[in-house]
């Protein structure tokens, strides 16, 4: 049976990661998949990068990553500074450098990737990259989630909403809440989000990533040095808002 974790939407917020892989290493789980955002509104781009690049299995674009790559016009003023911000310290220049392999790597990202009998999306099976699966999807437009389903066969995980949970075939959300971390997936297909490790959104400020073994799933909620992720956001200039908002999980 296999027994692997999965991250997504660090966004650059080292503490809460090095706090997530000290998790998953507790847990003694060696297979990691990542799906995307690994940037994009914290304050250690490189940090993070190099991190995910050593212990990850396997790494997806997420939008954010994909906003690097100059389509910026996409993102609301907020998410956009901060990607500007960050392109400008990625960047490499000509000579060989770290940044030349941080950079080559956060270009070269797939959108997809299909292993233990999964696929793996960072938004949806529809749009990898920036389509959002809403858990109001089922009541609110459910033709959407009808084509959704249609593309796939079994199980989908992504993140994009940092909403932990999964949606089966009943259109109904099933929100990873305390209390009720650990679930087991129905028969047929689902749409399964991993949560977010630097930017949770679902009042929990805690880090956030999923296990999956067999037919269980358990999200895992892991503390982390929250005041220290504000400091270094404030240090480097960005929008105190970002910093205030971890607090919240918002």
């Amino acid at each position: 049976m296999n027994r692997y974790a999965l991250i997504s939407d660090i966004h650059a917020n080292l503490p809460a990661l090095e706090a997530v892989f000290a998790r998953i290493e507790e847990l003694g789980i060696t297979e990691i998949g990542c799906l995307g955002d690994v940037v994009g509104y914290g304050p250690d781009p490189e940090a993070c990068i190099d991190l995910v690049m050593e212990r990850c299995r396997f790494t997806l674009k997420g939008n954010h990553d994909w906003g690097l790559e100059g389509r910026l016009h996409e993102f609301n003023t907020l998410a956009r500074e901060v990607l500007e911000w960050t392109r400008k310290r990625l960047k490499p220049g000509l000579l060989q450098s770290p940044k030349k392999q941080r950079w080559r790597f956060l270009m070269e990202l797939p959108e997809r990737h299909e292993e233990w009998g999964a696929l793996f999306v960072h938004g949806s099976p529809r749009d990898p990259i920036k389509e959002y699966v809403m858990r109001s999807d089922g009541f609110l437009n459910p033709e959407k989630l009808l084509d959704l389903f249609s593309r796939i066969e079994g199980r989908c995980f992504l993140g994009h909403t940092h909403w932990p949970g999964f949606t089966g075939e009943d259109f109904r959300f099933h929100q990873a809440v305390n209390g009720n971390l650990e679930m087991r997936l129905p028969e047929g297909r689902c749409l399964v989000n991993a949560g977010s490790v630097g930017q949770p959104r679902d009042g929990d400020p805690r880090a956030c990533f999923l296990v999956v073994e067999g037919n269980r799933l358990t999200w895992e909620r892991v503390p982390y040095d929250v005041a220290e992720t504000q400091r270094r956001i404030m240090e480097a200039g960005l929008n105190p808002y970002l910093a205030e908002r971890l607090r919240k999980g918002r």
